[in-house]
């Protein structure tokens, strides 16, 4: 498993990272901890995907458009969402996109629909990407320490207790995702039944 670890470990965070991320971050600075992972490359290889990924659905939805867009449910669903932040917060949503639970790519390829300059948004990302990459990393680092200093430095706790708390992170952003789906297909309903013809009591017609 060690060995498995240190050859392909780096890779399976860059790989992860170009999309998402947040919870193979945290295990590898635990495993990192554990001396199975370097942290400092663990938050590099983090580094490298979330840039590269963000750069490429910046990229591609700033010269495809909605065309792009519409290729991925999961961002299309979380869509309104990101216009609404980028709206009322401007472009500078982007620093903040990655501690936005399944926000991150909707915001980055909204980024690339109203146009945002690819300089401006490059070092944004780049900036971005470093700050989130070393809190999670360092969070997860000094977590599994803690722990170990309370279980006696036992791998199997700390693996557990590591286990236990990607979880968490993993089913707060799935319902986050699922919240906002249903808050779609809701407001998609809504304004399907505003459309309808109404009879004198303001229902909508059922379609004969």
């Amino acid at each position: 498993m060690e060995v498995l670890l240190s050859q392909y470990g780096y890779l399976l965070i860059f790989v992860i990272t170009l999309l998402e991320g947040e919870t193979v971050l945290f295990i590898a600075a635990i495993l990192a901890q554990l001396g199975m992972l370097n942290i400092e490359f663990s938050i590099l290889s983090a580094i490298l995907g979330s840039t590269i990924g963000d750069q490429m659905f910046f990229h591609f939805a700033r010269q495809e458009g909605y065309r792009f867009v519409k290729k991925f449910k999961f961002i299309w669903n979380a869509l309104p969402r990101a216009e609404e932040l980028v709206k009322r917060h401007g472009t500078y949503i982007v620093l903040f996109a990655r501690y936005l639970y399944g926000l991150r790519l909707a915001l980055v390829v909204m980024c690339g629909l109203v146009k945002m300059p690819s300089l401006k948004f490059s070092l944004y990302n780049v900036g971005a990407a470093i700050v989130w990459a070393v809190s999670y990393g360092f969070l997860g680092y000094y977590f599994a320490r803690a722990v170990g200093s309370l279980a006696g430095s036992k791998a199997e706790l700390i693996l557990a207790a590591a286990i236990g708390i990607a979880a968490i992170i993993y089913w707060i952003s799935r319902t986050a995702r699922q919240n906002r789906v249903s808050t779609v297909e809701s407001s998609k309903n809504s304004k399907s039944n505003a459309d309808k013809p109404k009879d004198a009591d303001g229902v909508p017609k059922q379609e004969e």
